[in-house]
């Protein structure tokens, strides 16, 4: 388990507050499974060689998607496990996870009733048969998911939430349970269920939670002890186009509304989902639909969905949770997936558990990774590998940036260009040994190659400053 304590942190974060001060024009963050987040010596930018051409080559006029930022997702366990630090010590995490010099997460998940991580099963209008929502209530949640929002909020004010169900409440479905079974197809339930989602996204903003974005179901094709619904295709686009999207804009919410999919994991997810293709060909439910969440089976099909649907927007939703393990193989895998939805065409990624207690279990028994952990025995705070693979990309990819083009046989790259014109690379070299790397920027006027020997295993972050605008 490859993990940094408190004390090492706020150097590392010492460091990385330091990188725009740095006045050399090319800073280099790199990580490994021994030392992490480590401020390298700053490459020298110079003018290329003809005679040896780069690895990576990038053309910042060349620019694809916006990037709206990076988060993760708010869950009751969390909330408990932080519950067992000092007011000093939890303070510290949210700065790692919020502020600036941390993950600088900007955007966030909350979950709509109850999670897989949530202590049990529940929804914010459990009475049966309350038709007119007199009982809903966000009581519950007052007790857990707000103040860990709230905390958040605390570094980061105008940190922007979007949220999903896992299930609708129970009496609304078909086996009045919460685990698996599907919603009662009847007017009454309908317009039940999208007026209780409607009024979710309308109290957590009277809380003074910038709600952005609503998805209607998390994982529409899974079902499983935990809290989940089952939802065909034409259930999807029924509900959407003459339920939901005609309640939000009735209630001017100003919502926006996505698309939550899971691939099919017995293709592979090779093939565009078939829930994607019933809803977006449909024109009225397209109409409502500002973008499409992918997550687990779904990574195959982003690139696909973004070539076919242009107008629309996509995310990473859920990154995948491995077993609690927290290994640097599992930091690593997460980059490879961070690679592939960001160069797939998603403008946002979350990781699942922002944090949760040293044994990683779930009410249900499901043993999951965390960006952080917290020893209830000890009170020892770990800053798992994710946690740095994660900052990586968030605490320099700012929102409003833009993936931007790159060419060149180094497979294991990606990067983007900042509003304030900084150029940044993620960059890992999955071998046992030492790589070099070169890497030329394409229409600066005279320096425009920096090269770099990145450590074996290794991920990395470079930020090449804005050229002057001198020398333009």
């Amino acid at each position: 388990m490859i993990r940094i304590g408190t004390t090492a942190l706020l150097l590392l974060i010492g460091a990385f507050a330091g990188v725009s001060a740095l006045a050399a024009p090319v800073t280099w963050i790199s990580s490994t499974g021994e030392q992490l987040s480590r401020t390298m010596p700053a490459p020298a930018l110079e003018s290329g060689r003809p005679e040896a051409p780069p690895h990576v080559r990038a053309v910042p006029e060349r620019t694809a998607q916006t990037i709206d930022g990076f988060g993760g997702c708010f869950n009751e366990a969390g909330w408990v496990a932080l519950g067992k630090l000092p007011e000093a010590e939890r303070q510290r995490v949210f700065a790692a996870l919020f502020g600036d010099d941390g993950c600088a997460f900007a955007l966030a998940r909350v979950p709509v009733g109850a999670s897989d991580f949530a202590l049990d099963a529940y929804s914010l209008a459990d009475t049966p048969d309350d038709f007119e929502l007199r009982h809903f209530s966000l009581e519950r949640d007052r007790r857990h998911l707000l103040p860990y929002i709230k905390a958040a909020m605390a570094v980061r004010p105008a940190l922007r939430c979007w949220g999903s169900p896992w299930s609708p409440p129970a009496w609304m479905k078909t086996n009045r349970h919460y685990s698996k079974g599907s919603l009662r197809w009847e007017p009454a339930i309908l317009r039940t269920y999208a007026t209780y989602l409607a009024r979710w996204v309308e109290a957590y903003r009277a809380e003074g939670v910038d709600i952005y974005a609503l998805a209607p179901q998390n994982e529409p094709n899974i079902l499983n002890v935990y809290p989940t619904c089952l939802w065909t295709a034409a259930q999807l686009r029924e509900f959407v186009a003459d339920h939901l999207g005609p309640t939000l804009r009735d209630r001017k919410t100003n919502v926006e509304l996505w698309l939550g999919l899971n691939g099919d994991p017995f293709n592979g997810g090779e093939n565009l989902n078939d829930r994607l293709l019933t809803v977006l060909e449909d024109p009225a439910a397209a109409g409502f639909l500002t973008g499409v969440a992918f997550q687990y089976d779904s990574r195959n099909q982003i690139a696909a969905a973004s070539a076919l649907y242009p107008a629309k927007k996509f995310m990473q939703s859920e990154t995948e949770c491995n077993r609690g393990e927290n290994s640097w193989a599992d930091a690593q895998r997460l980059y490879g997936l961070m690679r592939r939805y960001l160069a797939g065409g998603a403008g946002s990624y979350f990781a699942w558990n922002l944090v949760l207690d040293e044994t990683g279990l779930s009410t249900w028994k499901w043993r999951q990774n965390a960006l952080v952990t917290v020893d209830g025995t000890t009170g020892q705070v770990a800053y798992n590998g994710e946690f740095h693979v994660m900052r990586h990309f968030s605490r320099f990819v700012r929102p409003g940036a833009k993936r931007i083009l790159t060419t060149g046989p180094w497979s294991e790259q990606i990067a983007f260009v900042n509003p304030d014109g900084s150029t940044v690379f993620v960059v890992a070299n999955p071998d046992a040994t030492p790589r070099e790397l070169v890497v030329a920027i394409a229409g600066r006027a005279d320096s425009d190659t920096f090269a770099a020997t990145l450590p074996a295993q290794s991920v990395n972050t470079f930020v090449v400053a804005p050229e002057p605008a001198a020398r333009r």
